[in-house]
């Protein structure tokens, strides 16, 4: 009985976490796009395309290794293996701060308004990368309790910091960026004490680092690939139409941003479920997870576009006042990339858990040479209706060729392998 509770609450506290940093994300967004105006925000939303360009890249090499390959270690094996991740982390957390630092002080010269918010920007880099570190470990260590508490800690103070300075007239890009720095650092710190048990055995450091990147090599390229793909019109946006714009893309973004409680919670949740299917069922396990997540994912993506077609513009009206007007129908179109990301999501866990992790490098890199191709033509002659649609095309092109490659893999998609079935249809049809 205190197993089945547990396996109940676990699922439960993972998505009331995601729903609590879905939301707070959410008014962090409307709060800094009210008290610095459009053009401020989009110079913030300029800096943060930096760190989610870092993100993409810690997950692919670190964290997706981790929630895939950590799951089967169980014990002193398991400690030992967590110690070399941590150590990994540390590394990368160094060189991605230093590599945002340079990038936005030489991006547009020293003298730019990115230069000026390069020491805020990487130092709220640093913090925030390590924190969601910590988060994904507690994921994978299945610990939700300690996911939620770092995480309550970190919003609550974020936009209550973001508040004040509000409140007391002292609000801009540096400040914010500041505030998000102190309350992921602290948030960090208390992730800590909840690790648990680390063991350090050196001898084992190499054949950890070689694992870690035979999984992480196509997957490190996949968050590349997928960044463009996600964020290659708003740099486009930057460029043409300047950061006015681009603030009113990205507060527009935001109320389907908020519906990210889902999407993160298959990110946390699939990959050790997929894993472990597969560890203990075989295929027909993993088939299993599989078909209940990919229903998942689509009656929910469906949800969220009918319900975006009918009350996104009025939504938007009401959280973000007059400046985004010329901009609501945006949302609508938006909406349609939701069920798409969803179930290329579910698909890559699916790969993952087979260690095979090519195919979802190769549907990303579809997608995002799509988009590389057709954003800056379609954005020029089109304008933000063309940067619109090449995300929607783009989305649906990877999506496409993960399903392709899955249907390669016998008893992944179908639940017997394609070739028998064919056969017997011979067979059936023959004299």
């Amino acid at each position: 009985m205190r197993a089945r509770l547990q396996a109940m609450l676990d699922p439960a506290l993972s998505f009331g976490d995601q729903a609590l940093s879905s939301a707070c994300n959410f008014l962090t967004t409307i709060l800094l796009a009210r008290a610095l105006g459009l053009e401020a925000f989009g110079l913030y939303t300029m800096v943060w395309l930096a760190l989610y360009l870092a993100m993409s890249l810690q997950l692919g090499l670190i964290v997706s290794p981790m929630m895939s390959i950590g799951t089967k270690e169980q014990g002193a094996e398991a400690e030992a293996y967590y110690t070399v991740v941590f150590l990994h982390q540390a590394g990368y957390v160094v060189v991605a701060t230093g590599a945002i630092f340079a990038a936005l002080m030489l991006a547009a010269g020293a003298a730019s308004p990115l230069a000026e918010v390069a020491l805020p920007g990487s130092m709220a880099a640093a913090s925030y990368l390590t924190q969601d570190f910590l988060r994904r470990y507690l994921f994978a260590r299945r610990r939700p309790a300690g996911i939620l508490l770092i995480d309550a800690i970190n919003q609550f103070l974020k936009l209550g910091a973001l508040a004040v300075l509000w409140q007391a007239g002292m609000i801009s890009v540096a400040n914010a960026l500041w505030a998000v720095a102190g309350a992921a650092a602290v948030s960090t710190l208390c992730g800590l004490t909840l690790s648990g048990p680390l063991l350090w055995k050196p001898q084992i450091l190499a054949s950890v680092t070689g694992r870690q990147w035979r999984s992480a090599r196509w997957l490190v390229l996949t968050g590349s690939v997928q960044w463009v793909l996600s964020y290659s019109g708003l740099l486009v946006t930057a460029g043409l139409f300047g950061p006015k714009v681009l603030g009113a893309l990205r507060a527009a973004q935001s109320l389907l941003a908020v519906l990210n409680v889902v999407r993160e919670a298959l990110e946390n949740i699939v990959p050790p479920m997929a894993g472990k299917a597969f560890a203990q069922g075989g295929m027909p396990g993993l088939h299993r997870t599989l078909g209940r997540a990919m229903l998942f994912a689509g009656l929910t993506g469906a949800a969220v576009v009918l319900g975006l077609g009918l009350f996104g513009p009025w939504l938007l009206h009401q959280l973000y006042g007059g400046e985004i007007l010329e901009f609501d129908w945006v949302i609508i179109w938006y909406s349609f990339a939701f069920p798409m990301a969803l179930m290329s999501l579910v698909l890559g866990c699916a790969f993952r858990a087979l260690e095979r992790t090519r195919p979802v490098f190769i549907a990303a890199l579809v997608g995002g040479c799509f988009s590389l191709l057709a954003v800056y033509p379609a954005a020029l002659f089109f304008g933000v209706a063309g940067l619109i649609a090449v995300t929607l095309l783009s989305e649906l092109a990877a999506l496409l060729v993960l399903v392709m490659l899955a249907l390669r893999i016998p008893g992944l998609l179908a639940s017997r392998p394609i070739a028998s079935a064919r056969a017997r249809m011979v067979t059936a049809s023959s004299p």
